[in-house]
């Protein structure tokens, strides 16, 4: 009887507690698993909004230089005479009520790479129109361009109040030419005066496109000339574009562009024309990275064009809720096992590392990327100031990349920059940071040393590169060097890399293979 108590009583002080902390680390577990779900949701979105926002600044920067070349050619060449040679390329088809500007440039034979249409027979046309098709036709190098090295651009293209449009890439013009109706189109009525009395640059809802490429939105930037509207510079880009964007990342839930008026932009699932998916008023409902529950459903917002486009990631409750409990199954079936918690905690901690270490490293060269290279050198940068010491900074590039690529495919390529990261990195300092800035670009900190230095230390990476490095026939690997040293009122690096590109840029344009040094005043 003594030793059933003693079992009894063995079993309230050790078995009961031990069963009723189950439901307490059950709920400890939900809890964390929650916390962590929220930041993973967290680090995913912020990261697409990072994307987006960079990418919609970039297109934002390419279509105001657009309207802006446009406005400055018509205001340098308002009193010049008109190029005759528009009116010859003139060819009119009045079947179908238009005209297009012949695409082959009379002196050097080259195909423009967008097409220009106007609405009537071409004959008669004034000057003023000259003028402005001669301005768009300007712009060539800005659209090939554009569309050339954009893969997400759709179109980019100029569309004039004299019913005239030059769009890129070339189209067949009895397919897409100018007409009427495009004043109708999203991104002419959004930027016109009327919609736009601002003039400042919008971004359209999304809409399909009048030449057949399916759902997309406009970055239109009207154009002035001399307080007059004359046209709307654009670039299009497609709904597939920005869902590659939306879909970065693992991440529970549906991510969604939402524009200013509540409409859908973009998102990862199906789209419906006039959608408005969010139901709340974003302004002053959310602040940044709060992950709130309203109702049934999970929301996140941030901002990635100030006052007009928000990204918004929604997560339904019982999804929410599922993915914890299933990610918590596993866990819960060995909840006595502490070592099993322990150990789900070191790997999630060995992911978030990795996770640091591939965020910093160029995966094809091994050297520091970038992001790493800006993170490396502030201490470096902090030392120097602290001690008066000096810094500078080399921005190296391989000569004629390209051609090497073309001629020797993409593998000969990596090799070479593989080779010429290894070279750098031997040739320098323990105490200097080597990095890949980015293509054939590499970037060079070096600590406690002045421009003269600087330029030494340029001149041996150069000539090292030319004797280590060689091409498979043998051909020697060259580069070009350009040299700042750092000044005492920088507070980041980024001013002294940008005068060291100058300087790269000085002695690419003097034939390469060549060290420049950017020249201090007032230093």
């Amino acid at each position: 009887m003594e030793n059933l108590f003693k079992e009894a009583r063995l079993k309230r002080r050790i078995l009961f507690p031990a069963l009723g902390m189950i439901p307490i680390l059950m709920i400890g577990t939900f809890v964390y698993e929650s916390w962590q779900l929220q930041n993973e949701i967290r680090q995913v979105v912020q990261m697409r909004a990072r994307v987006l926002k960079d990418y919609f600044s970039r297109v934002s920067s390419q279509a105001k230089a657009l309207g802006f070349s446009m406005s400055d050619y018509l205001a340098g060449h308002e009193h010049y005479v008109t190029d005759v040679r528009i009116r010859e390329r003139i060819r009119s088809y009045p079947s179908r009520n238009f005209f297009e500007v012949a695409d082959r440039d009379a002196d050097s034979d080259r195909l423009f790479s967008g097409s220009l249409t106007g609405d009537g027979s071409g004959n008669s046309l004034p000057k003023s129109l000259i003028q402005e098709m001669e301005a768009a036709l300007s712009l060539e190098g800005q659209f090939q361009a554009l569309t050339d090295s954009e893969s997400e651009v759709l179109w980019a293209y100029y569309m004039s109040t004299q019913k005239f449009i030059y769009i890129a890439p070339k189209t067949d013009v009895f397919k897409v030419h100018f007409q009427e109706e495009f004043f109708q189109a999203p991104f002419w009525v959004s930027a016109s005066p009327g919609k736009n009395p601002e003039r400042k640059q919008v971004i359209t809802d999304l809409y399909d496109d009048l030449a057949g490429k399916g759902l997309l939105i406009s970055v239109s930037q009207p154009v002035y000339f001399r307080d007059r509207f004359v046209g709307v510079a654009a670039i299009d880009i497609g709904l597939n574009a920005m869902r590659r964007i939306l879909e970065t990342g693992d991440c529970l839930g549906e991510s969604m562009l939402i524009a200013e008026n509540g409409n859908i932009v973009a998102k990862t699932g199906a789209v419906v024309l006039g959608d408005r998916p969010f139901p709340f008023k974003i302004e002053g409902a959310f602040e940044a990275g709060d992950i709130v529950r309203k109702d049934w459903t999970y929301w996140t917002v941030y901002e990635v064009r100030e006052n007009e486009i928000h990204l918004v990631h929604k997560i339904q409750f019982l999804e929410y809720i599922t993915f914890i409990i299933e990610r918590l199954l596993p866990f819960w079936g060995l909840v006595l096992t502490l070592a099993a918690v322990c150990m789900l905690y070191v790997k999630l901690r060995a992911s978030m590392y990795q996770v640091y270490q591939l965020s910093h490293t160029d995966p094809l060269t091994g050297i520091t990327n970038r992001r790493g290279f800006l993170k490396s050198t502030q201490k470096s940068l902090t030392t120097g100031k602290r001690h008066g010491k000096p810094w500078s900074v080399l921005m190296i590039d391989i000569d004629h990349f390209k051609q090497v690529n073309d001629r020797y495919g993409h593998g000969a390529g990596d090799r070479i920059l593989n080779e010429v990261a290894g070279a750098l990195c031997k040739s320098v300092r323990k105490t200097d940071f080597v990095c890949r800035w980015g293509g054939e670009e590499f970037a060079v900190f070096l600590s406690g040393t002045g421009q003269e230095g600087a330029r030494e230390i340029a001149d041996h990476l150069r000539t090292e590169i030319q004797a280590r490095v060689r091409l498979d026939d043998g051909a020697s690997i060259t580069i070009s060097v350009g040299v700042a040293q750092g000044r005492g009122d920088d507070q980041c690096i980024e001013s002294a890399l940008g005068r060291a590109d100058q300087a790269l840029y000085q002695a690419k344009a003097g034939g390469r293979n060549k060290v420049c040094e950017y020249e201090l005043v007032n230093y």
